[in-house]
């Protein structure tokens, strides 16, 4: 295929806060970078706003974004691979986040030192400085991705006629009266129009690529489930060792407090010497909370000491949409895995038997209390899996629909 300059070129624009494989979306979106340029095009990435910093002034990106062919974000300087923001606001911002939450961890309980998380920057509504800084910036390109649907008003900017394509990352609109969510509310009806404005919907998971393919019939489709890096062999772990993993936002908060408060009472009395690592950000909204057995360790730069360890990963979520890409990752690794049904939404039948699935909280610490002391279980329960994601979550299964998409873009 003979391919000119600019569909050899490929642009994301994307608002949410991304400086590697911190979350599940960021890492999904690098996936889908990697993809693309497997594919030969140069990916640029483009942040029109200057709110992706959130509260915290510096951006330290790590080495997996060098996929991209350059990032530039609006209103930001960069040294290095730090982005810092100019805003005085922003800075105060993360000094008076700091100061509340030294506060909290020592158990002062005041309603001005509570967390104030800030916005959701990926639905903020664009503004005439947002789109004259992308038409000054983005390149001629062949491909355009949202990331997000809330990106689509970018495209208009953009030179050229490129093939555009939105990654879905959720359905929001059937996460609508979650309690504890914090994204943006949307109607079914204002989705669908969003999603249309594109040519192609990325969706990570089947059920909702279906609903999207039913919806908007003169959309393409195109399923690509989150990829993962499949290990070798299992992963036992240790007795009465947990995990889990997550970033602070709703789904992974509520559902956490929903496993402290309504299972961990009883699985601690089952198993006394049980213990729980709790590694992410999800961690920040329990600072001044002391629940015996869990350590709350925040950031985590190597996951893979705390994943060979455990002898059981956990996901308690309650609500949320999209595929749980944790669920992959833990599968991926060969580790035995106790899950709520809205964890494994969408990839049902891939898990199968592999996974420990529950929504009783009584029965979801059992399960773990059968497994925490039973090696020989837990190994039985990796391999299957194990095997589950090598069937189903490799790189080329999961992105074979939207590499051809992109062969045919040219």
């Amino acid at each position: 295929m003979n391919l000119t300059q600019s569909t050899r070129t490929a642009v994301i624009v994307s608002r949410q806060r991304l400086v590697g494989r911190t979350n599940g979306s960021s890492a999904y979106l690098l996936d889908l970078a990697e993809t693309m340029r497997a594919a030969g095009l140069a990916v640029h990435l483009l942040q029109p706003t200057p709110n992706v910093t959130g509260r915290w002034p510096v951006l330290a990106c790590r080495a997996e974004l060098g996929v991209f062919a350059s990032h530039r974000i609006r209103g930001l300087f960069r040294v290095g691979n730090l982005f810092i923001s100019r805003s005085p606001k922003v800075w105060a911002a993360a000094a008076w986040a700091v100061i509340g939450r030294l506060m909290r961890k020592a158990g002062v309980t005041h309603r001005l030192f509570a967390d104030r998380p800030f916005g959701y920057v990926v639905a903020e509504p664009w503004t005439e400085a947002d789109l004259r800084w992308l038409r000054r910036h983005a390149p001629d390109a062949g491909v355009a991705i949202a990331d997000y649907m809330f990106c689509a008003p970018g495209f208009a900017s953009l030179p050229g006629s490129p093939r555009t394509a939105i990654v879905m990352h959720d359905l929001f609109h059937s996460r609508a009266g979650a309690v504890g969510d914090t994204v943006a509310a949307v109607t079914r009806e204002d989705e669908l129009a969003m999603l249309a404005r594109a040519q192609a919907v990325i969706a990570i998971q089947a059920s909702e690529a279906a609903f999207v393919a039913e919806q908007l019939p003169a959309s393409e489709v195109l399923l690509a489930p989150m990829a993962a890096a499949i290990s070798a062999r299992v992963a036992v772990g240790e007795d009465d060792r947990l995990l889990f993993v997550g970033s602070g936002t709703g789904p992974n908060v509520e559902g956490l407090r929903w496993f402290l408060e309504q299972a961990w009472p009883r699985l601690r009395a089952l198993r006394p010497e049980i213990a729980l690592d709790v590694a992410g950000t999800v961690g920040w909204s329990f600072a001044g909370e002391t629940w015996q057995g869990v350590r709350f360790l925040g950031m985590v730069d190597d996951l893979e000491p705390l994943y060979a360890a455990a002898g059981v990963v956990i996901s308690p979520l309650t609500f949320g949409s999209g595929l749980k890409i944790k669920l992959i990752e833990a599968m991926a690794r060969g580790k035995a895995i106790v899950a709520t049904p809205v964890t494994l939404q969408g990839v049902e039948a891939e898990a199968g038997d592999a996974v420990v699935c529950t929504d009783d909280p009584v029965a979801f610490a059992d399960g773990i209390a059968r497994l925490a002391g039973d090696g020989a279980a837990r190994g039985h329960l990796a391999e299957a899996a194990l095997a589950a994601a090598r069937a189903h979550f490799g790189r080329e299964t999961c992105h074979a629909t939207f590499a051809a998409w992109l062969a045919r873009s040219g």
